[in-house]
């Protein structure tokens, strides 16, 4: 608003109309945000407890940004933090020094980034910022949500032009299944289904079952133990049940290997044994 009066004495202005016309249009330029948008997202797993889970954060739309900051939350009494690890090498600077001074034992996490160069930085869609280490201490039948909130620190995603980008946050889940009562898929709000592959664990070709309410353009991952990628494929899937088949060679070695399937506002993640 210091501009504002600054115009109006440079220019002299004293007719009151054209006087409120200029401070609209400043509170206007000061209020505004920019039309980009800037997606955060979380994978959504089962796992039983005492288990080790690894849940990548991921990014869309991360277009010229020069800095972010937001924070992480989820259920404590179901997760027990461990560590992040996996930081993007694409990201300047950025690495545990931007874990930010949140209350772990109390289920949030700070992320903080900024780039010293000011030049902005792009990444792919679905690239993994980092990854968050948990062990599963909930009992059956129990859930938490990994969620991304203003709570401690609030979402503020900058790009190059100083603008506060609009963020959509679309958050995962590890939940731990009765097994009494346990199904083999996870539903989205949407109503897709992404069901356990079969056979699991598998040594020379998998089948992974799908079902979706309609058509719609989807993006299927493998990623390894340690968040690295080994296969991304995207594909239109079309109304009802759909199967991906997978054969050995996609995989370089035996392990646990987690697939996710990310539609429009959606992501939904189940883990499958490759055996030598």
């Amino acid at each position: 608003m210091l501009l504002c009066s600054s115009l109006i004495n440079f220019w002299r202005i004293d007719n009151f109309r054209e006087i409120v016309v200029i401070l609209i249009s400043c509170l206007f330029l000061f209020t505004i945000k920019g039309i980009g948008q800037v997606s955060l997202l979380a994978d959504s797993i089962e796992a039983t407890t005492g288990q080790t889970v690894s849940i990548p954060i991921k990014v869309t739309g991360f277009k010229d940004i020069f800095s972010m900051q937001f924070s992480i939350n989820w259920d404590s009494t179901v997760l027990d933090f461990k560590e992040v690890n996996g930081f993007t090498e694409e990201l300047p600077q950025f690495g545990k020094d931007g874990i930010g001074d949140g209350d772990v034992d109390s289920g949030q996490l700070i992320v903080v980034w900024f780039d010293n160069s000011l030049r902005g930085i792009n990444l792919e869609d679905s690239t993994a910022l980092l990854i968050l280490q948990f062990q599963v201490i909930g009992e059956e039948g129990s859930k938490s949500a990994i969620r991304f909130s203003d709570s401690p620190a609030l979402i503020e995603i900058v790009d190059a032009t100083s603008t506060i980008l609009e963020t959509v946050s679309i958050e995962g889940q590890v939940a731990v299944p009765d097994m009494s009562t346990a199904t083999t898929y996870l539903q989205a709000q949407n109503g897709m289904r992404l069901f356990q592959n079969h056979p699991n664990p598998f040594r020379k070709n998998t089948t992974i079952k799908t079902s979706f309410e309609e058509a719609e353009l989807v993006l299927f991952t493998i990623t390894d133990a340690q968040g690295k990628v080994v296969y991304k494929k995207q594909f239109q899937s079309s109304n009802g049940i759909n199967h991906i088949s997978l054969d050995k060679h996609l995989f370089p070695a035996s392990g646990i290997y987690q697939y996710t399937l990310q539609g429009r506002n959606y992501q939904l993640s189940k883990q499958m044994i490759f055996l030598p």
